[in-house]
């Protein structure tokens, strides 16, 4: 026992001793402060997130006294923000600074929204208080939410000082004080969601009948918009080729509400291109899904090819947060080029088992005086094997043949002859074949050595256009993410958990990636997953190096797991998922206020020697991670005392 008295002797000493370092205090006109306090970590910061709180919920804020003396009456008027927050109550802690005394209770008034006043006065011939301690505690409610990246905030604040907010003595005197409000921060971690795609639609645009003075139109598209505020984006075209001649907007936005959309042409940007400028914004709120941003009005100035390529874009939500998203630019051209293709290209879906069988086409589009064809198409014939090859007329012409089909080596060779030249500028079929699943896997089908020739023997120009057939579904994705904890000094380890689901129907192995903000911390092989099957792994996360913060403020960094992607994969919209966050305080902060200063010393000294388990245990003073709160923990504080972030 007297070892024990010694030690705690020992650490008191030590505080007392602390308390002597020359630290940054706030300078105070009185030595009596009134004061709005969190009763939770004794700051007068009241700071939560939705993970923390949810609307509807309530919290408590103490209003304090310290250093007074000569206390006989009191009367508070506190104010905030009606639109974010509501009055519940005002009460009486068991050990306010009048427990035990007779005394008269004044109030409450909560006649003005967004405030209280509350009073006690002590009955004639009762002893005044001195010291500090609490005079009350008010019951606040969340009542404003917030969206994703958003935050609302306000002072919670005395009102009308020594009015509705006095210090009375026993000869009815105005006792002088400070006042040290609060301040309310609600806010929710921004989650990007999937990326949106802005395309040019059509793609592609060959047509040679598009000479020179001739007009098209193509449109910029967006799909998987997710609260889509405001857009922008520029399009840079051949300016030899083409010319941009209007721009209108298109209806994605203005189905949402209200718009104001602009645009610029530049026709003359550079020695080579011209530039469409665009921007649309939506007077208030957000659009979701799919639609048209912009229609562009083309002329053909000579012939040739232009790609139309998407540049700068920039989408944001109704906060100004920036959206995700990918691009497809589109092309232009009125020089005819021929196209063989594989239609459709690709096949694919869990019908497709062994035994099954499905058809594909050749197809033959803008082309003109076609006598002769040639291709090889090939495919894995442990996968897929033809069962059967037919030839159609074209335009009313039945061609002479010449197939070589090869089973075993998985491929079919194709002459085909015309009669007659042929044209056309719209896709005909040419050879169908139909094929036999042979095993689940993939198979590319593809036209190799291809030849198209005219009535003279000259070669044509043309584009080939493959297919592809999966016979299975491979589909990774990340259900789930947690941290362990929320809260971490520098160089703990943070234990992220992060759920994986094969939603294939092949067992797969593959990687999952976890991250801070964009930063990769940590890697782990997920082996074997069965179909359907779901697995919760554990990546460490060293939070070694990682900055705490700045200012004295603290970064909030959100916690996200990446899985795959497995090869022929294209589901990947749940392959990642964002869902935690973690703050990284200076070891020792126990109270969380971006510093160690003799607060936390003390509040270690408070819950000395407790454990798990314990009333008193709180396993931010726990540094060391032993599950014992001890000396050790202690002396790191005081080794990192005045540090902050």
């Amino acid at each position: 026992m007297k070892i024990i008295n010694c030690l705690i002797s020992t650490l008191v000493l030590t505080v007392l001793v602390l308390s002597m370092f020359p630290i940054a205090t706030r300078v105070q006109a009185y030595s009596t402060t009134l004061e709005i306090i969190d009763p939770v970590d004794g700051d007068h910061l009241f700071n939560f997130t939705t993970a923390q709180k949810s609307v509807g919920d309530t919290f408590v804020i103490n209003i304090t006294v310290n250093s007074i003396s000569d206390l006989n009456g009191w009367q508070i008027k506190v104010a905030w923000n009606s639109t974010y927050l509501q009055y519940v109550s005002i009460t009486l802690p068991t050990d306010h600074v009048f427990a035990g005394k007779a005394y008269i209770v004044l109030g409450p008034d909560t006649s003005e929204p967004g405030t209280v006043i509350y009073g006690l006065q002590l009955g004639p011939g009762v002893a005044s208080f001195a010291g500090s301690g609490r005079l009350a505690q008010v019951t606040l409610k969340i009542i404003q939410g917030v969206s994703p990246g958003e935050q609302v905030e306000c002072d919670i604040a005395f009102a009308n000082i020594r009015v509705d907010t006095v210090l009375i003595n026993s000869e009815g005197l105005i006792i002088p004080f400070t006042t040290i409000n609060g301040y309310y921060i609600y806010s929710a971690p921004w989650v990007p969601p999937p990326p949106a795609k802005l395309y040019i639609n059509p793609s592609r645009v060959v047509d040679p009948t598009l000479i020179a003075g001739s007009t098209f139109n193509v449109s910029l598209n967006i799909i998987n918009a997710s609260n889509l505020h405001s857009w922008s984006a520029d399009l840079l075209y051949a300016n030899i080729v083409l010319n941009a001649t209007n721009v209108i907007e298109g209806n994605f936005l203005k189905s949402a509400g209200s718009t104001s959309f602009s645009f610029t042409i530049q026709h003359d940007y550079n020695s080579t291109h011209g530039l469409i400028q665009m921007s649309c914004a939506l007077a208030t709120g957000g659009a979701n899904g799919n639609g048209v941003l912009a229609n562009v009005t083309f002329q053909v100035l000579d012939l040739g090819e232009s790609a139309i390529t998407i540049e700068n874009a920039d989408l944001r939500n109704p906060t100004g947060k920036l959206l995700p998203f990918t691009t497809a630019n589109g092309y232009f051209s009125n020089i005819l080029i021929a196209k063989l293709s594989i239609e459709p290209s690709e096949v694919s879906g869990p019908e497709y088992l062994p035994g099954t069988t499905f058809w594909i086409n050749v197809t033959l589009d803008d082309v003109e005086n076609l006598k002769t064809c040639i291709f090889n198409l090939t495919y894995v014939s442990s996968v897929i094997m033809e069962i059967n090859v037919v030839v159609p007329p074209v335009l009313g012409q039945t061609p002479t043949k010449k197939l070589i089909i090869d089973d075993e080596g998985g491929f079919i060779w194709v002459k085909l002859t015309y009669p007659n030249p042929i044209t056309t500028y719209n896709p005909v079929t040419i050879t169908k074949v139909e094929f036999q699943v042979m095993a689940m896997g993939v198979s590319y089908i593809n036209l190799t050595d291809t030849a198209l020739s005219d009535a003279a023997g000259q070669p044509i120009a043309h584009e080939v256009y493959n297919g592809i057939f999966i016979g299975l579904i491979r589909d990774v994705a990340v259900i789930d993410v947690f941290p362990n904890i929320n809260i971490a000094y520098e160089g703990w380890v943070v234990k992220v958990n992060v759920t994986v689901k094969n939603k294939g129907n092949l067992t797969e192995t593959f990687d999952v990636k976890i991250y801070y903000n964009d930063t990769l911390c940590g890697t782990k092989t997920v082996e074997n997953l069965a179909p359907n099957e779901e697995r919760t792994i554990t990546i460490d996360w060293n939070t070694t190096g990682v900055p705490c913060g700045h200012n004295y403020v603290y970064y909030d960094y959100i916690i996200s797991a990446k899985a795959g992607p497995v090869p022929y994969e294209f589901n990947l919209s749940d392959n990642s998922r964002t869902d935690g966050h973690v703050t990284i305080r200076v070891t020792g902060d126990v109270d969380g206020n971006g510093k160690v200063d003799i607060l936390d010393v003390y509040a270690l000294v408070l819950i000395f020697r407790s454990y798990p388990g314990k009333p008193k245990w709180n396993p931010l003073g726990d540094l060391n991670r032993d599950n014992m709160i001890d000396i050790i923990d202690i002396n790191r504080a005081v080794i990192n005392f005045n540090r902050h972030c």
